[in-house]
């Protein structure tokens, strides 16, 4: 049998790749097809990989690609509530992509040896941002490094954080853009739909009477658009 050539991970995979150290240990979280870490096999990036996933089917199918990429040497598959199954000298880099912010919380909560010092996650929640933003923070996580990408006309953020209590830095904006400058198009891409659903939740608040949220809210969203227009005109 032939050689499958390699496919070309998505934006947001990609940027989470992009986030993974040369050489680590890597627990892809939630894995499904495990894309994630056959393609960073193949590149030579990672010296194994642990593809998990809480649900069978998904593995099964991970654990076919894996040997139809003939990664097996590298790329292991593991049934798995969150980091339940995982020891923690297996993984030094942690990704969690694709799940709601609520759910990371709980999988890292189950998991205090993510505070160990060389661990790193690499977080791209669908939902609850602002909530895992916080999270983190309470938990003495600080945000290394915070990009975000567009993938068929949908805006992600992705996130590298680390233990390291004494580097949080929060303020008012930071729920809602953590560590993301406006350096990048898909940076104030994020922003301007940021900005703008925010805008509908500080309408609600007016409706229903909550002025005083209304106001707190317009002045973030206010210093959003201010962060993006500046970002547009350098």
């Amino acid at each position: 049998m032939g050689l499958h050539p390699l496919f070309t991970l998505g934006g947001r995979l990609q940027l989470c790749a992009s986030m993974v150290r040369d050489q680590t240990t890597l627990a892809d979280i939630g894995t499904d097809h495990a894309y994630l870490p056959i393609w960073l096999a193949k590149q030579g990036l990672v010296s194994r990989a642990i593809a998990s996933d809480v649900r069978p089917g998904p593995l099964k199918t991970a654990e076919q690609n894996i040997l139809r990429y003939r990664v097996q040497d590298i790329v292991s598959t593991r049934l798995s509530d969150g980091l339940q199954a995982i020891l923690p000298d297996e993984a030094e880099d942690i990704v969690l992509a694709g799940m709601g912010g609520e759910l990371m919380k709980q999988i890292l909560s189950a998991a205090p040896w993510v505070k160990e010092e060389h661990k790193r996650l690499i977080l791209q929640p669908m939902t609850s941002i602002p909530q895992l933003r916080g999270f983190l923070a309470e938990r003495g996580f600080a945000i290394l490094r915070e990009q975000a990408v567009m993938e068929e006309d949908h805006a992600y953020t992705v996130m590298l954080a680390g233990y390291r209590p004494q580097e949080v830095s929060t303020d008012a904006l930071y729920p809602y853009i953590g560590k993301l400058d406006a350096k990048t198009a898909d940076n104030r891409e994020y922003m301007r739909r940021l900005a703008a659903n925010l805008e509908k939740k500080a309408r609600g608040f007016r409706i229903s009477g909550k002025n005083e949220d209304a106001d707190a809210l317009n002045a973030i969203i206010g210093k959003i658009k201010e962060i993006t227009e500046k970002g547009e005109r350098q």
